[in-house]
């Protein structure tokens, strides 16, 4: 992970390298999120989310991103 930066819900998470292969990884375990910049994973939640679904997709995109980078290593 290079940076985690934004304002407010929206969260930009650049990686060392291209993620979109995290899309569909993130898809089959039930969180949508978008890759910009080839390199950015980009979370834009509901201003209505609560604290337990913020938990609900760190619990699930945490591991997936773990993954990919040992994975490419």
């Amino acid at each position: 992970v290079v940076e985690i930066r934004g304002q407010g819900l929206m969260l930009g998470i650049e990686l060392d390298r291209p993620c979109g292969d995290l899309l569909g990884r993130a898809a089959n375990a039930g969180l949508l999120i978008s890759v910009t910049a080839d390199n950015v994973i980009r979370l834009l939640p509901p201003l209505i989310m609560t604290p337990a679904e913020g938990d609900e997709v760190v619990r699930i995109l945490a591991p997936l991103v773990r993954e990919f980078l040992s994975a490419k290593a």
